[in-house]
C-alpha cells in the first residue's frame, strides 16, 4: 500500500476518533452530569390508610312469636315508627307466597299508574325517553359496582319506562290483560296462603336492614366522642340471638373509628375542611366525611380518629370492618423529584418614587432550571410531598413567591449535579 495513502486513512480514523471523543465529552457535560427531568402536570390526593370500624345507632328487633318471617320492606328501606317490618307466618310455603303475592301487586300497581298517567297526558315523550337513558346508565352502574339491591330496583324501573313508552308511542293499547292477569295470579296466591300470625313492628324510624353481625352493642353510640384507642382495641363479637328478626339503623349519622399514626393525627387535626373516606368492599366510591374527634393520650402516641358521615346505602348497612382510604384533599400542579431541591437565593427589583432601582436577595427553596446551556434557579412553592417527589404550585398566591417566579410546565429541572449556581453556563 502506499505509505501516502496509508498516512491519509491514519489521519482519517485519529481525527473521527477525536471528534467521537470530543461529542462523548459533550454529552457527558451536559446529560450525565446534570440528568433533567421535565416538570410535568399531576394530580395528587394526601391519603391515610388504616383499618376501621363502623359505629351506628343500631337498635335490634326481636321476633318473640314461632314462625316463618315475611319481610314487607327490602334491606337499606327506610321505616317509620311503628311501621311494619315483616309478616309471621305458620310455614316457609305461606311466608313465600306473601312474598310472591307482595311482588305481583306491585307490579300490577306500576302497570296502572303507568297506564293513567300516559292517558292523562302528564308525560311527554322527552321526558319517557330521558328517563329510559338516564335509569339504563344507574343499572350499569350499580350492576359494575356490585350494587345488586339498587340494580334490581333500577330494572324495575328501567322496565316501567319502557311500557310506558310502548303505550304512549301506540304499539300497545292499554295494559288490561296484562292487569287482570296479575290479579288472578295474586287471587290465587291469596287463596292459597293462610292467614298470618301476627306482624312484627319497629319502635324506631331509620333505615331498616334483616343483617346483624353481633358488633350491634359492642360500643355506645352516644358516647362516641370519648372513644380511645384502648377501647377500638378491645371490640369484641357476640352472638347475634336467635329470636333476632333484624335492626333499625335509627340515626341517619355514623362513624368511621381508625387508628392512625401520630404524624398522621397531626395533619388531621390542622386539617380543616372535609374528608372522603374509600372502603375496600362497602362502596366503590369515596363517601364525604368530617373529622369529628382525634383522640390521643399523648402528641407522641398513635391516636384514634372518629370520621362522621351521613351517606348511607345497603352495602354501608352491612359494612363493620374493612381497610379504607381517608383522602385530604387533591393538588394539582407541577411533579418535581425531591433530589432536585436545594436552597440558594433569588433576587427582587424595587423601584423608588425616583424609579431608581433597589435589588434585594432572599434565600429560599427552589430547583434549578436548565435553559438551552445556561442554568437558571427558580423558587418553588410546595402544595403537596410524598417521599419522592413533591407537586408545586404554578400560581401561587401573592406573596407566597419572593420575586414573583417559579418554574413553569415542561421545564427542564437538573434533578442531579455539583457546583450548581444561578447563571451557570454548561459548555
Amino acid at each position: 500500500m502506499d505509505k501516502l495513502l496509508f498516512k491519509r486513512i491514519l489521519v482519517a480514523a485519529l481525527t473521527l476518533l477525536a471528534l467521537i471523543y470530543v461529542a462523548y465529552l459533550l454529552i457527558s457535560a451536559n446529560f450525565n452530569m446534570y440528568p433533567t427531568e421535565n416538570a410535568v402536570q399531576v394530580t395528587m390526593t394526601d391519603r391515610i390508610f388504616s383499618n376501621a370500624f363502623i359505629v351506628r345507632d343500631e337498635k335490634i328487633i326481636q321476633n318473640n312469636s314461632e314462625g316463618v318471617l315475611s319481610y314487607s320492606v327490602e334491606n337499606g328501606e327506610a321505616v317509620n315508627a311503628g311501621g311494619e317490618i315483616a309478616k309471621i307466618y305458620t310455614n316457609e310455603e305461606d311466608a313465600v307466597a306473601n312474598t310472591m303475592s307482595e311482588r305481583l301487586t306491585k307490579k300490577k300497581e306500576a302497570l296502572e299508574n303507568i297506564q293513567k298517567n300516559t292517558i292523562s297526558g302528564t308525560m311527554s315523550l322527552d321526558i319517557i325517553n330521558n328517563n329510559i337513558k338516564s335509569k339504563l346508565i344507574t343499572l350499569l352502574e350499580d350492576t359494575n359496582t356490585r350494587k345488586l339491591t339498587n340494580a334490581i330496583s333500577d330494572a324495575d324501573v328501567l322496565l316501567n319506562a319502557v311500557n310506558q313508552r310502548q303505550l304512549y308511542t301506540g304499539k300497545i293499547t292499554d295494559f288490561s290483560s296484562e292487569i287482570a292477569e296479575l290479579q288472578s295470579s295474586i287471587d290465587s296466591l291469596h287463596n292459597a296462603t293462610g292467614n298470618t300470625k301476627g306482624v312484627i313492628r319497629t319502635d324506631d324510624a331509620g333505615y331498616f336492614t334483616e343483617f346483624c353481625d353481633g358488633y350491634e352493642k359492642v360500643f355506645d353510640y352516644d358516647k362516641i366522642a370519648n372513644i380511645t384507642l384502648e377501647d377500638l382495641k378491645t371490640f369484641e363479637k357476640s352472638s347475634t340471638p336467635a329470636n333476632t328478626a333484624g335492626k333499625v339503623i335509627s340515626n341517619v349519622k355514623w362513624y368511621v373509628v381508625c387508628e392512625v399514626s401520630a404524624d398522621e393525627a397531626q395533619s388531621l387535626n390542622i386539617w380543616a375542611s372535609p374528608v372522603t373516606v374509600l372502603f375496600s368492599e362497602a362502596s366503590s366510591e369515596a363517601i364525604p366525611a368530617e373529622i369529628y374527634r382525634v383522640n390521643q393520650s399523648s402528641k407522641d402516641s398513635n391516636a384514634v380518629v372518629v370520621l362522621r358521615c351521613d351517606y348511607m346505602d345497603d352495602g354501608i348497612l352491612e359494612a363493620r370492618q374493612e381497610p379504607i382510604e381517608i383522602g385530604m384533599g387533591k393538588y394539582t400542579g407541577l411533579r418535581v423529584s425531591k433530589r432536585a431541591i436545594h436552597d440558594d437565593y433569588v433576587t427582587k427589583t424595587t423601584y423608588d418614587d425616583n424609579d431608581n432601582p433597589h435589588k434585594e436577595q432572599k434565600k429560599v427553596q427552589g430547583v434549578y432550571v436548565l435553559y438551552g446551556s445556561e442554568v437558571q434557579f427558580k423558587q418553588i412553592s410546595i402544595l403537596y410531598a410524598d417521599s419522592d417527589y413533591v407537586v408545586c404550585d404554578t400560581s401561587p398566591a401573592e406573596g407566597i413567591l419572593f420575586n414573583g417566579e417559579t418554574i413553569s410546565l415542561y421545564d427542564k429541572v437538573i434533578v442531579k449535579g455539583d457546583d450548581l449556581y444561578d447563571g451557570k453556563v454548561i459548555h
